[in-house]
């Protein structure tokens, strides 16, 4: 038995309802999942973007990566999450998501390894890294 991927990465907000909005509006993840409010109730019945539970999810079916929406009652703690979103045109999302409102540290630069990378902030302060690889065909979709 071998680990095969990661299933969620965790992202800290102050609003569920509002990060919904900008993760899948802003971003464009789809909404994969949203519970019920209360943790310990039944499973079967599901949150909504604008009434969301305690555990969301965005992002493609799996077995790719979402990203978890965690409320944590109103605290968190802004800054590098570590977080890259993959890009196959960098330039276009770069415009996209400024057009939205989106602040970045920098716009999209070639590093020197090939790679192009910019660098964003959600509403909450995560920043994240925006990547395309230097050929976008290699990883497929």
């Amino acid at each position: 038995m071998t680990v095969v991927g990661i299933d969620t990465v965790a992202i800290v907000v102050s609003n569920g309802s509002k990060a919904i909005a900008w993760y899948r509006d802003v971003i464009g993840l789809p909404i994969a999942f949203i519970g019920p409010r209360d943790s310990n109730s039944d499973p079967s019945v599901h949150g909504t973007p604008e009434d969301p539970g305690h555990w969301i999810e965005l992002g493609p079916g799996r077995p790719h990566t979402r990203v978890h929406l965690c409320e944590m009652g109103g605290t968190t703690e802004p800054g590098p999450t570590g977080i890259t979103f993959i890009t196959d045109d960098i330039q276009a999302d770069y415009e996209r998501m400024r057009a939205k409102g989106v602040r970045f540290l920098y716009p999209p630069k070639k590093m020197e390894w090939g790679e192009w990378l910019c660098e964003f902030v959600d509403p909450d302060g995560n920043e994240f890294d925006l990547k395309q690889p230097e050929d976008p065909s290699i990883w497929g979709s």
